[in-house]
């Protein structure tokens, strides 16, 4: 990470900070850790929390760096099982990096200075276990500012309520759609009602719900291209001119319907009670399409209360050339409809493009955690 250009460049992520929205590194290693850039970057406001997930740990400890493989063999020669040393490394990872954001949790009143960590793959489609693992973390990290990352899948969604209802800090990840967003707000708020039963401060628990951006135009525009093959004429350009716009559209409604929730009659009697909102996180902003602009998924998504997760290619861009204006988030909103309109005309339907990506993300991330696996149980 080239953490000395983020530093002489930080103006832009300052400023994304003073609009209202948090950036939040998609990324964690123990290099990062060790060598102080991840507390250069928290301590001059270039991002305030940090994601993880199987993809990323896969990627930092398979990179044979940052000394994992030293603390694999390790743990290893003291008997601890391939999953022991998974869990071992990973919570130690996420509760260092929590250390270094928990000022910002303190300044923010708990409203930011986030790290997160996801429950293992495999059971990401067992309510029961993901429930079971998702309280061992917690009460093992032991810190206030992790949140638990829970699939928003149909046995997530279960999960998600009893674990708000314990008090317990989520990330709602894999994301996709609005059916997906409004399955989750209402598996956030029974959750929050659960909580008020149980005698549990509603101040003290928090939430974000995590809309993956980027994947759905890779997955659109590539079925645009399939419809555009057996036109020609007006109807070719118009299927080739909704190239790229599905997915900041989807963001948008999104985030309309947020607002909703937020305003809404159910919502408000909980924040009476102490209730934060459950804030929306554009996840996989880093753009898939190398002849798309690379801030496509950043400079239009910009509103109060939000977060977007940054890779560290897309942090630089911020940094470098970053052009950024108060509540983008709230323009051409029309035009967001439009888009879903003309979609649906040509027989695109987002929701069941969620279904599907929902879908291929699980299957990814455990496929990552099997590698993982697999790689801590070959080191030598």
């Amino acid at each position: 990470m080239r953490t000395d250009f983020l530093i002489s460049k930080k103006n832009a992520a300052e400023k994304l900070i003073e609009l209202g929205q948090s950036p939040w590194l998609d990324n964690i290693s123990r290099c990062i850790i060790d060598s102080g850039e991840l507390a250069a970057l928290v301590k001059n406001s270039i991002i305030t929390g940090v994601t993880s997930n199987p993809s990323i740990f896969e990627k930092s400890i398979n990179s044979g760096k940052c000394g994992y493989p030293e603390i694999i063999r390790e743990m290893s020669l003291k008997g601890l099982n391939t999953f022991s040393i998974y869990d071992a490394i990973t919570q130690k990872d996420i509760k260092d990096a929590a250390k270094i954001l928990f000022p910002v949790y303190l300044k923010t009143g708990g409203g930011d200075g986030f790290v997160s960590i996801e429950v293992p793959p495999d059971i990401a489609s067992d309510t029961v276990s993901s429930v079971r693992e998702a309280k061992r973390i917690f009460a093992s990290v032991a810190s206030k500012n992790v949140l638990i990352k829970i699939p928003a899948t149909k046995e997530g969604l279960p999960a998600i309520t009893e674990l708000i209802s314990n008090g317990i800090n989520v990330n709602v990840t894999l994301m996709f759609s609005l059916k997906h967003y409004t399955d989750v707000s209402s598996a956030y708020t029974q959750g929050l009602n659960l909580a008020v039963k149980n005698g549990i401060d509603l101040k003290n628990i928090h939430s974000v719900a995590s809309v993956f951006v980027s994947r759905i135009d890779t997955f659109i525009d590539r079925q645009l291209d399939g419809l555009a093959k057996n036109e020609t004429g007006p109807r070719k350009e118009s299927l080739i001119n909704l190239k790229g716009k599905a997915a900041v559209a989807n963001s948008k409604i999104i985030f309309k319907k947020y607002l909703e929730v937020i305003n809404g009659e159910r919502f408000k009697t909980l924040k009476s009670l102490g209730a934060n909102i459950q804030k929306p996180l554009w996840a996989s902003t880093s753009t898939k399409n190398p002849d798309y602009y690379d801030l496509k998924y950043v400079e239009p998504l910009i509103g109060k209360n939000t977060i977007n997760t940054l890779p560290d290619i897309t942090l630089e861009a911020l940094c470098d050339h970053g052009l950024l204006k108060a509540d983008t988030i709230f323009m051409d909103f029309d035009a967001a409809k439009k888009t879903i309109k003309e979609l649906s005309y040509y027989g695109i339907n987002l929701d069941n493009a969620g279904e599907i990506l929902q879908e291929q993300g699980v299957k990814a991330f455990e496929d990552s955690y099997e590698k993982l696996l697999d790689s801590i149980k070959n080191v030598k």
